[in-house]
């Protein structure tokens, strides 16, 4: 309960995210008290519900700065009564002045980046991409053998079938991040690839990349989005306001015996379970995706399963 209510809040708050969002107001909207909410934020989220507000303030600001538009026009439609305190916030964020992410024409210094996002246009920029892919992933997903998922050859279909979801970012002529999504069976999307180089890291522009891909499958129609994550990813993920769910994979233990181990610790809430491929038993768990300890619980407690972070959002 406490999982849906918190994804209930997110979803409020990135579709008024150009208004001024108060406490009282999401207290009204959610059915809690604050103290409540505040509690649900300090078990689903890395920072305090108000600072969340603020974040992806600045994370969708990120992205209209990308395009080019006014600091001062962006730091009011976001609800900054001063520039002010938007320039303070965004170094606080990004840890540099707003301007810095802006190209200077006269004088460029190290620091600045002339940030464009694009979509795949054709094959050969298809290519380049995954390429881009490959030296910043060596166990990326994005093209793992000749003909398969994440293959060179399937991500030329999906490219026929909404290139809008294949995007990737530029500093002037260099790719330096990428997300790629796909429309799944399920009708959601998944992202089955992202990164940004190591020198553009901690910059702002994984987070403008998801703000992007969002938007794009909002405005498609796809009612949500979700994917597996890495090892460490969890508080970047939870900032942005993805929750999560804990898939435990194995071949040994069967589905109902999978159960009954987890309802037994009762500690988690089974969501679902599936039999993929007809041997390998799934059993997916509502958790919190900053509970790093539990999936090590499980992994160590069952031996001979696998278990894996998978996060969502919903996006209508």
């Amino acid at each position: 309960m406490a999982a849906e209510i918190y994804e209930k809040v997110v979803r409020y708050i990135g579709e008024h995210i150009k208004d001024k969002i108060s406490s009282d107001e999401l207290s009204r909207f959610a059915g809690y008290s604050i103290w409540h909410l505040h509690k649900i934020f300090k078990v689903y989220s890395p920072v305090p519900l108000m600072e969340h507000i603020r974040n992806k303030k600045l994370y969708a600001a990120v992205n209209e700065i990308y395009t080019g538009r006014k600091l001062l026009d962006v730091a009011l439609d976001y609800g900054f009564e001063t520039p002010a305190g938007f320039y303070k916030a965004f170094q606080g964020v990004f840890g540099c002045k707003p301007s810095e992410y802006k190209i200077n024409k006269n004088k460029k210094s190290r620091r600045d980046i002339f940030m464009k996002i694009e979509t795949v246009k054709n094959i050969g920029e298809l290519d380049e991409v995954l390429g881009f892919f490959k030296t910043i992933y060596s166990d990326s997903p994005v093209e793992i053998e000749e003909d398969g998922l994440y293959s060179r050859k399937w991500w030329i279909g999906e490219f026929g079938k909404n290139p809008e979801l294949l995007i990737y970012a530029k500093d002037e002529s260099n790719i330096c991040g990428a997300l790629f999504g796909w429309g799944d069976k399920g009708g959601n999307v998944t992202v089955g690839g992202d990164g940004v180089s190591k020198e553009y890291k901690n910059k702002g522009i994984h987070e403008a990349l998801f703000v992007e891909i969002e938007n794009r499958a909002k405005k498609l129609g796809f009612p949500g989005i979700g994917f597996g994550i890495r090892e460490g990813e969890e508080e970047f993920y939870a900032k942005l306001g993805y929750t999560g769910s804990m898939l435990i994979q194995s071949e040994k233990h069967g589905v109902d015996e999978l159960k009954k181990i987890v309802e037994n610790n009762k500690n988690c809430e089974i969501i679902n379970t599936n039999i993929y491929d007809g041997y390998i038993n799934q059993l997916y768990l509502r958790v919190s995706i900053l509970d790093k300890e539990l999936k090590k619980k499980y992994e160590e407690g069952l031996g001979d399963c696998w278990c894996q972070i998978i996060v969502g959002k919903a996006l209508n």
